[in-house]
């Protein structure tokens, strides 16, 4: 137990004076802020909290829970901040967090997002620990004795049901994964990440990113170099982070910035450009803006060797000394295009193809000719105007009669249409979704009547006249009348021999693509938060970015072992030799040759883990054949009420030896941290099992 250790990170400064602002409020008219000059000092507000909260066991709490202190916990066993996490305190390892305002990506069935799915974590643990809002209407108590109102109403199972898109890290697209916590880490340094498209991500300096070359932190991916005071001194590595974006069509290169620089760099055209990466004008000139590059001006609608008719090679919008001179001299674009005999918009595009700036008009000095004159109007008399309605009555045809009608539509006709869509699923697996007519299988299925509903409407509703046509032979059967041929020959096509597969549409599917780093700056100490990920793959989408939740171990240290490099006690936790009891209060020696014994035993299964991890065997899976209690470095914020209320419980001679040493090890943090407070518990509740205030 001689490597444990344990660090604060951060803690609220002056926590007795804010428990005291906090009690002082509740019992004054007065806003308490404006006082704050004539509070009592630090010592005197721990006298005050005893004497009128704690001694008197007042009922009233909640002022304990403002102050917060973060604690840095290394070289533990892993059951210790499991058994931590069961107590709803924040725990995360590794520091490797969020910042509240990041936007979690969820998704509907059909795997697509929108803004109305996601949410910022900093929502989702609020949700996750409080509950959602809401309001009981009834006039008398709750099930549980809640008196009408406002309260919040428990909602992790609604969130554990929500889709997560989550990256299958083997074929590189996108699926669905679960929640299965979400934890406050407590006050952090964060850092802003931002991409070269303009993604930002603020996140701890050892918060793992998918990039380019596979899993790797922040820091350590861009090799980040920081000054003392925690600000940004240089970034030493290249990298670029995995992001969300559709599948790529073709070759995707223009996604890649250096190869659009080269090919522009060679002057070729925008089109020449598109037909190289195999995508289209647009897509190539939206990513080259995303960039900041800009395209060689070439493109024309003309073959080789054609021009417009008006064509002018020595027009003088054309010649860039002259825009460059008119716009020195104030002219307006209106102004110039009267001198050049040619269109505004020729004067716009020559002016930003030079990448100049066209002089704005001050607003109100002008007003367009039509500002306040009316639209079209005949202006005609009122018996002219008489004699045209009684014309239009006279001579306009209407309904049947007129040259536009088309026989009308039949709300029955409706309903017919709109049950056949209804049952379409259900018909289409009856025909295993094979077309009856060209044998394929999958693709876009239409349901159509065998019997047409314009010969025989009896039939309309006859489950049994509905057969699965593909969308092209649909239409054909349709289109060219051939539905009295198609009943005639019809033999249903049941058999599964020589189906072609059901056509996979990746199309629609999200592919993760890499976008370079521009720049990390600091951002200073914020609340951050993490989320654990269910399912195969442990990642999710922050900000349109790639990143692992906090719930994946490494495990470089048990290669560490195996190889030589670490002792194998800085890595697995055995307790020392003694003599211990067990739960039911029988006393037993661990003797020398057991815990040698032990030893071997945890060395034996870092080595499984080395040959499983080197044979490709994942992370998570060789992981699941070590020993439970290997070491864990770990972060854990507490309130003060909730860090009294974890003492209380694991503070005492029944609970797990090592986490009393947890304990004991952050008291005297906490003691300097809040003295008047620590030896009021030390008198009256250290030690005793009772539930905290």
């Amino acid at each position: 137990m001689d490597r444990f250790r344990v660090e604060v990170i951060a803690k609220t400064p002056n926590p007795q004076q804010v428990i005291y602002a906090a009690m002082h409020q509740d019992y004054t008219d007065g806003f308490v802020f404006d006082e704050r000059d004539s509070w009592p000092s630090e010592s005197e507000c721990g006298d005050i909290i005893i004497k009128r909260l704690l001694a008197g066991e007042r009922g009233h709490y909640g002022p304990l829970e403002h102050p917060q202190i973060v604690f840095n916990c290394g070289y533990f066993p892993h059951s210790v901040m499991q058994q931590a996490r069961t107590h709803r305190v924040s725990v995360s390892f590794d520091v490797q967090c969020l910042a509240s305002n990041t936007e979690i990506t969820f998704v509907n069935g059909e795997g697509q997002s929108s803004q109305k799915l996601k949410k910022t974590i900093g929502e989702l643990y609020d949700l996750w620990a409080n509950g959602e809002k809401a309001i009981r209407q009834r006039s008398i108590r709750g099930r549980n004795g809640e008196l009408p109102g406002q309260y919040r109403r428990d909602c992790q199972q609604r969130i554990r049901k929500m889709r997560l898109r989550v990256l299958n890290e083997e074929t590189g697209l996108f699926e669905v994964g679960h929640i299965k916590d979400v934890m406050c880490s407590g006050l952090q340094p964060v850092y802003r990440v931002t991409l070269e498209d303009g993604k930002t991500l603020d996140c701890t300096v050892n918060h793992r990113l998918f990039t380019s070359e596979g899993w790797q932190r922040m820091g350590n991916a861009v090799g980040l170099v920081t000054n003392h005071d925690g600000s940004v001194a240089i970034m030493t590595k290249p990298c670029n982070v995995m992001c969300n974006g559709m599948a790529v069509v073709g070759n995707g290169l223009y996604r890649n910035r250096e190869w659009l620089e080269s090919q522009i760099a060679k002057g070729l055209s925008t089109l020449e450009i598109a037909q190289m990466s195999q995508c289209s004008i647009n897509t190539l000139r939206n990513w080259a803006n995303r960039y900041g590059l800009s395209l060689n001006q070439k493109d024309s609608k003309f073959s080789h060797g054609h021009q417009p008719w008006n064509y002018d090679s020595n027009a003088l919008y054309r010649n860039k000394a002259w825009l460059e001179e008119q716009l020195y001299q104030g002219l307006h674009v209106d102004e110039m295009a009267v001198l050049a005999n040619c269109s505004i918009e020729a004067i716009k595009k020559w002016v930003y193809a030079y990448g100049l700036s066209l002089n704005k008009k001050s607003p109100g000095t002008k007003e367009p000719w039509n500002k306040g004159k009316g639209g079209y109007n005949l202006n005609l008399s009122e018996e002219s105007r008489q004699k045209r309605v009684e014309n239009a009555k006279k001579y306009t045809k209407r309904g049947e009669e007129s040259n536009f009608w088309k026989g009308g539509t039949s709300t029955e006709r409706e309903l017919i249409g709109a049950w056949t869509r209804e049952i379409a699923p259900v018909v289409h697996e009856k025909f295993n979704y094979i077309c009856q007519k060209c044998r394929v299988r999958g693709g876009i299925l239409h349901a159509h009547h065998l019997v047409p509903v314009y010969a025989d409407e009896s039939y309309a509703y006859d489950f049994e006249n509905l057969v699965t046509l593909c969308k092209e032979c649909h239409e054909s059967v349709h289109h060219n009348n051939q539905e009295i041929e198609f009943a005639q020959f019809y033999n249903p096509i049941i058999d599964t021999e020589n189906w072609q597969p059901k056509p996979k549409q990746l199309g629609k599917k999200l592919q993760a693509h890499p976008v370079k780093v521009k720049s990390v700056e600091y951002l200073g100490q914020q609340m951050t938060y993490d989320l654990e990920v269910e399912g195969d793959w442990h990642n999710f989408v922050a900000n349109g970015m790639v990143v692992h939740n906090s719930f994946r171990y490494t495990g470089n240290q048990f290669i560490d072992v195996v190889e030589g490099r670490k002792d194998i006690e800085d890595v697995f936790y055995l307790r020392p030799v003694g003599y211990y009891t067990d739960r039911q209060g029988k006393k037993y020696y661990y003797s020398p040759e057991q815990r040698a014994a032990d030893l071997q035993w945890c060395l034996e299964a870092a080595k499984r883990y080395k040959a499983d991890f080197e044979g490709g065997m994942s992370e998570e899976h060789a992981r699941g054949k070590v020993p439970f209690d290997y070491r864990q470095h770990f972060v854990v914020s507490f309130n003060l009420r909730s860090f009294l209320h974890f003492c209380d419980l694991r503070n005492k001679k029944d609970a797990q030896l090592e986490i009393q040493k947890l304990c004991e090890l952050m008291w005297p943090h906490f003691a300097e941290w809040s003295p008047a407070i620590a030896q009021w518990y030390e008198k009256s509740r250290l030690g005793r099992a009772r539930l905290s205030p």
